[in-house]
């Protein structure tokens, strides 16, 4: 055995191996306080980069996850409001019953009255709904349009879309055919001619959407005559006479008529007399047709609804719109942008426009159907015509006054049932989506970083042991040059 003193080979290894276990120690202690396998690059080089990665992820779906829920929060929001907005609907159209009873002159003031007081309260929550510092119902969180419709579009309400806000979307509708009304006529031979008088008193059958009334007419009556009879019950019929003619009020394939001569012959234009054995004459209406940016839509009547992967709205189309004719419009900006995943790109994001509710919008713009007057007659608006003094209060035009708040009714239903259609179908089914995701990531990233605290413990136990014998092993590697003295006594 080599004694030395100015160099000591077994201390040196001690210390060493003393050094790497101290190092061992620091890396678990390391470990265990902070939980994370790797705490630093040189851990695990590419499980950091793989780990960071799915961290990022992970934090950015979170993020989403919250941004979908608050979007539900504030579809709720809205929808809490038009559900008020609709009870007052519900309210008024009560209030127009009662006017309907016309025998009460004062009530229907009072009536009036409480429709005023109840229009008021609808701009009220049109103006006042908020969720936080955003307005939701007043018409600023709709997506703006900026357009060349013409006299063709009646009503376009846009209800979501996707589109860079930097740029305006253009949308072009080719209208390809018109809606038309059922228009049951009386026939002489092949010509399509009218009602001109009575030869005997007559009676018909007549039958639209709402139902069938057997109209009489006298001997000797003319077509203004048989006008007046028919119109009396168009409430009955959904039909209504205009020049000897019969017509739906509305246009679409939905719409029928069809009139029976039970009893008594009358004159067409002609001249000709059509008996009761002419049987049952019946006519449908037709749906318009159209595309928007070349893709076929669906239409009912006038009214057609687009859904496509960027824009969903519905437009009416006016009754004097012309077959051929095109109309654009482009989808500027404004709604309410809801960033539903992790990505910048549009498809990611959600944009939503809510319509406003007011009683100038609520309702849409009033159109003459053939009849009732010397030409025609003025039917539908806006629900704001039912104040008092307006062309519909319920002084003045009860029945059409029922008329649009039906369609008020109707567009505060079917927004509500979009709305919470959105907040389920999207909103809701987007945080379960993107919970499991995320879910799976986190677990996937605690496979990868996360300390498995079992082995760690075993580990930390088994570099003190190392430790504290290393400690003793130096300590004994140093009393080693202590021999020499021996040698030198």
């Amino acid at each position: 055995m080599a004694l030395r003193i100015n160099t000591n080979i077994a201390s040196l290894r001690a210390l060493q191996n003393l050094r790497r276990t101290d190092d061992l120690q620091r890396k678990t202690r390391e470990r265990l306080s902070t939980g994370f396998r790797i705490n630093r690059a040189s851990d695990d080089p590419s499980g950091l980069v793989i780990s960071e990665k799915l961290r990022t992820q992970v934090s950015s779906l979170n993020q989403a996850i919250e941004n979908s829920q608050n979007a539900s929060n504030l579809i709720g929001t809205a929808e809490a409001a038009l559900r008020e907005v609709s009870t007052l609907l519900v309210q008024i159209r009560e209030s127009i019953v009662f006017a309907l009873n016309s025998n009460f002159v004062e009530q229907i003031s009072a009536e009036q009255d409480a429709v005023d007081n109840a229009l008021i309260s609808i701009d009220r929550i049109a103006q006042t709904t908020r969720f936080a510092d955003r307005k939701l119902l007043d018409g600023t969180s709709a997506i703006q349009t900026t357009s060349t419709l013409g006299s063709g579009i009646r009503d376009l309400v846009v209800r979501n879309a996707q589109f860079d806000a930097s740029s305006a979307v253009l949308l072009r509708i080719d209208l390809q055919s018109v809606a038309s009304r059922a228009g049951d006529v009386f026939l002489s031979g092949s010509s399509q001619v009218g009602f001109r008088s009575a030869t005997s008193d007559v009676v018909l059958r007549i039958t639209g959407v709402n139902g069938t009334q057997d109209v009489s007419v006298a001997s000797g009556a003319t077509s203004t005559a048989f006008r007046s009879a028919v119109n009396a019950f168009t409430a009955n019929t959904g039909v209504c006479a205009s020049a000897g003619k019969l017509f739906s009020v509305d246009c679409g394939s939905t719409e029928t008529v069809s009139v029976q001569v039970l009893s008594g012959t009358f004159n067409v234009g002609a001249g000709t007399g059509v008996s009761k054995t002419s049987g049952v004459l019946t006519d449908a209406g037709a749906d318009a047709t159209a595309t928007i940016n070349g893709a076929s839509v669906s239409a009912r009547g006038n009214e057609i609804r687009v859904t496509s992967a960027f824009f969903s709205g519905d437009l009416t189309l006016r009754e004097d719109a012309t077959t051929g004719s095109n109309f654009n419009f482009k989808l500027k900006k404004g709604g309410l942008v809801f960033q539903l995943n992790t990505s910048h790109e549009v498809s990611n994001r959600a944009r939503l426009g809510i319509r406003p509710v007011s009683v100038s919008t609520l309702g849409v713009e009033s159109r003459s159907i053939p009849g009732q007057g010397s030409t025609s007659t003025t039917i539908e608006g806006f629900l704001s015509t039912l104040k008092s003094g307006g062309a519909n209060d319920l002084g003045k035009t009860p029945e059409n006054a029922l008329r649009i708040t039906d369609i008020a009714i109707d567009q505060i239903a079917n927004f509500r049932a979009f709305l919470g259609a959105f907040q389920q179908q999207t909103l809701e089914s987007n945080i379960s989506s993107l919970s499991v995701t995320s879910e799976n990531l986190a677990a996937s990233l605690s496979d990868i970083r996360d300390l498995d605290f079992a082995a760690e413990t075993a580990e930390f136990t088994r570099a003190q042991i190392l430790f504290q014998a290393g400690t003793t092993v130096l300590a004994q590697a140093n009393q080693l040059p202590k021999a020499v003295l021996q040698l030198l006594r």
